[in-house]
């Protein structure tokens, strides 16, 4: 009687140890090119650039399965410089990602640092519409005509189980740098977004809002769409963004700050209201894929009651050499009027070739 406890004893606990077992992955992106480029009343520069495809970055993730449907999960993602070796952000050992995810039957809950619904960052982006995403460079990409959104500090993200192809992500900061002050005085994110991907279908629509208390201006809120079908080798993407009152341009260049009235003035905290669409496709030739995209925007600044558009056109190939390396090529044009007809930021080309090793 006694050897069958010890044999139910220790069955148990070996059950135990394997609902507990963990495991943890080691990955990261390496990514070099050569790029030429030239900027408005700029000089054309030749130079070794990196992160171009893929930001460079290496990370930990792993989980712990806890039996009965329960798991526990991390992320630590670091960026870096792959020319220099320097960190991607100073002061912050995992600026890319860190993240504590609980998931069950319910859905997954997580705590921490990712990017935003529509920021093409990390875990719980859910932007679409765009072949050449925010890779390359904001001339030709969709980050040269929509304002996405950043990565964000204390985090609650919550993602729910798939419906039929669909998920909803929710997410909200509790202070997107800090939030060491009282609740009114930090600035906070609030994001909600529906994501669907099917076969050769993907789709999603999402509303994020900054509320800009740190910066006494008004709220920023975002409406992004986007989706993207497959025919074959044929793949047709489309997006719109309408921003009301954000606080910084495509590309995330900060605005103007002009004087009003002696101070910041109530018209300049309504930032800019703007318009944007994106269209693009990829074709599966070659044994790669060629990609060429078109952005266009347009909107208005409050503070001074100027207009401006802004539009660009960007066309890339990849090929794989393995499921781990890629090259590519990228040539992209981009150019503003009005009140951005002098910026350098937004009147630009570029060329580019580069590698990108995953591991």
């Amino acid at each position: 009687m006694l050897k069958k406890v010890l044999c139910a004893a220790v069955g148990s606990a070996i059950a135990v140890c394997a609902y507990a077992e963990s495991n943890v992955t080691l990955y990261g992106v390496l990514d070099t090119a050569v790029t030429v480029t030239k900027h408005k009343n700029q000089s054309a520069k030749v130079m070794m650039d990196d992160g171009i495809y893929g930001g460079n970055r290496f990370g930990f993730k792993g989980t712990e399965d806890l039996g009965n449907g329960y798991s526990v999960g991390f992320i630590l993602e670091q960026g870096f410089q792959l020319s220099t070796g320097a960190e991607g952000s100073e002061g912050k050992a995992f600026n890319r990602e860190s993240l504590l995810q609980v998931t069950s039957d319910w859905g997954q809950l997580a705590f921490g640092r990712a990017g935003g619904l529509s920021s093409d960052n990390g875990t719980y982006t859910i932007l679409r519409g765009s072949a050449l995403w925010t890779s390359y460079y904001t001339d030709g990409c969709v980050a040269g005509a929509f304002i996405t959104t950043d990565r964000y500090d204390n985090l609650v993200v919550y993602r729910s189980p798939e419906f039929g192809g669909a998920t909803v992500t929710a997410m909200y900061s509790n202070g997107t740098g800090s939030d060491d002050q009282k609740w009114a005085k930090n600035s906070h994110y609030y994001g909600l977004g529906l994501d669907y991907s099917k076969n050769d279908t993907g789709f999603s629509a999402m509303w994020e809002m900054l509320d800009n208390k740190g910066m006494d201006a008004q709220s920023t809120q975002l409406f992004t769409i986007g989706g993207s079908q497959g025919f074959g080798n044929l793949t047709v993407h489309a997006g719109y963004q309408f921003a009301l009152h954000s606080q910084y341009l495509p590309a995330w260049i900060s605005l103007p700050d002009p004087v009003v009235d002696g101070g910041m003035g109530l018209e300049s905290r309504k930032g800019v209201t703007q318009n944007a669409f994106t269209a693009s496709i990829g074709y599966q030739i070659w044994g790669g894929e060629w990609k060429l995209q078109g952005n266009y925007a347009f909107g208005k600044y409050k503070a001074t009651n100027e207009k401006y558009n802004i539009w660009s056109v960007g066309t890339a190939y990849e090929y794989p050499f393995s499921k781990r390396t890629m090259v590519y090529s990228y040539a992209g044009y981009g150019q503003a009027n009005k009140m951005l007809k002098e910026s350098s930021d937004f009147n630009s080309w570029t060329l580019t070739f580069g590698i990108n090793h995953t591991f």
